[in-house]
């Protein structure tokens, strides 16, 4: 076997073990995403915000006015089919 066969020989192996190592330390990082994904997904997110546990839009315009502004939204929209 000659210098340059050997070379090449030596050269492929190494080539295959940082391949390997390579290979494990992806495989490695991918499992301890996929776990923070899995612990993730496992929470239960509380939203503890009051406009999540009712509605919180209207879609009625004149309830909301009458519920929130009574005697204004009254007295600012008694008029308002005089002009047509």
């Amino acid at each position: 076997m000659t210098f340059v066969e050997q070379l090449r020989i030596e050269h492929a192996d190494f080539q295959r073990k940082e391949a390997a190592k390579f290979a494990k330390k992806q495989a490695r990082e991918q499992a301890a995403f996929m776990k923070k994904q899995q612990r993730q997904a496992k929470a239960k997110r509380a939203d503890k915000s009051m406009l999540r546990k009712e509605e919180f839009h209207y879609t009625d315009a004149s309830k909301y006015a009458q519920e929130y502004y009574g005697e204004v939204y009254h007295e600012t929209t008694r008029f308002d089919n005089d002009w047509d």
